[in-house]
């Protein structure tokens, strides 16, 4: 978990010894493979996630078709923020798009952090900020931009994505079909 002691001091928020061992000792590894699901719709996702290696995608099935909602790369964090902060059943599934590690503390866990310590609160809201700014530019690209130009955005912000993901996903990503997804691309090519 060093990645997430230097992100916080990155941040400029002051952590001791004593406040992040509260912290890190709550922590647990697990490591997932490609292909598999994390989470399934129905369950309660019980852990606020953060990744440390690969790439996974949160997605709900409508009509016989999967719609991906997000994806999640390295240092983001992979959790179902609805079922995690209200215990209730996921929306959505989680899988790994590749082999993965993760870091995980249990709700229950985190809730104590919270209760010990300044600096747990301090990051909770951080964390909380982070996930609405995210989640509040993805609602104003789809409001105000063309499907070409979430493309292009895209491509610009997150060029790995398309080594790492089946098209399909990131069409459904983008609120498009494949097929519109391969006209963009052969405009723009």
């Amino acid at each position: 978990m060093e990645f997430m002691k230097q992100f916080l001091i990155a941040k400029n928020i002051p952590i001791t010894d004593e406040n992040w061992n509260i912290f890190a000792e709550k922590n647990i590894r697990r490591e997932y493979k490609k292909k598999d699901i994390i989470l399934k719709e129905g369950e309660i996702d019980d852990y606020l996630t953060i990744v440390e290696e690969g790439a996974a995608r949160l997605f709900f099935i409508k009509q016989n078709k999967e719609i991906t909602t997000r994806f999640v790369f390295k240092y983001q964090y992979l959790t179902s923020y609805d079922s995690f902060l209200n215990r209730s059943p996921s929306r959505c599934n989680v899988e790994a798009l590749t082999d993965m590690v993760l870091w995980r503390v249990h709700y229950d866990d985190l809730q104590e952090v919270y209760r010990t310590s300044n600096v747990g609160n301090l990051i909770g809201r951080l964390t909380i900020e982070s996930i609405y700014v995210e989640k509040l530019n993805k609602e104003f690209s789809y409001l105000s931009e063309s499907a070409e130009e979430r493309y292009l955005k895209l491509m610009k912000e997150q060029p790995d994505l398309f080594q790492l993901i089946p098209l399909k996903h990131i069409a459904t990503y983008m609120g498009i079909t494949p097929q519109a997804l391969s006209r963009i691309r052969r405009r723009i090519s």
